[in-house]
């Protein structure tokens, strides 16, 4: 093993691949959102909930989040049986967004809407301080969603992001533990190639 990392194309790919993953792997990291990926919250409903819900106390529900872009989102909402995916409306505004109320048919129909708001820069700030009445703000990173829907605290986790951190961190770790053992291979065997070059004799 140690023959093998000490040499210069071994030590060059390892470093390499260290580098550019470190760089992907924070990249996925930091990014706001995890498009494609699903968002899941499971809640038991409570007594006090059922009218903000509508079903009985006790009830199971899942909800789940796919945002497919900066404007558009599927919403899946399980209770006994699996739920047909909706896909609904959004603006993002950072690490926010926002569902938009029914009426928005189209692409036109949405520019407008948006132009419209930011028009208004009072009413625009008042849309993401959660003043936009039927409007929460959600709030959106790589790895979940946070909301507070009439008073329920909902956080949606993104499980594929959670997985891909956790195997993705250990197999960069690795790139860069081989990285480094290469590189300190390498440097030590081109050290003892010199030195055994300055002790070999001239021949007369």
């Amino acid at each position: 093993m140690k023959k093998f990392l000490s040499k210069m194309p071994v030590m060059i790919v390892f470093l390499s691949l260290a580098v550019v993953g470190l760089v992907f792997y924070i990249v996925m990291l930091a990014r706001p959102v995890s498009y494609g990926m699903t968002y899941t919250w499971t809640h038991v409903v409570t007594e006090e909930e059922t009218s903000t819900f509508g079903v009985e106390a006790g009830t199971e529900i899942s909800y789940s989040l796919k945002i497919l872009n900066d404007r558009k989102m599927e919403q899946s909402i399980i209770q006994e049986n699996d739920g047909e995916p909706i896909e609904i409306w959004i603006i993002r505004n950072g690490n926010k967004f926002i569902m938009i109320p029914e009426g928005v048919s189209s692409e036109e129909e949405y520019d407008a809407m948006v132009e419209a708001l930011k028009a208004d820069k009072k009413e625009w700030d008042a849309l993401w301080a959660g003043k936009g009445e039927g409007m929460p703000v959600f709030n959106v990173n790589a790895f979940n969603i946070n909301v507070n829907i009439e008073g329920v605290e909902m956080e949606f986790a993104c499980k594929g992001a959670i997985v891909f951190a956790s195997v993705f961190g250990v197999v960069e770790v690795a790139l860069i533990t081989f990285g480094a053992l290469s590189l300190v291979f390498f440097l030590k065997n081109r050290k003892g190639s010199s030195t055994q070059s300055a002790d070999t004799p001239v021949a007369e």
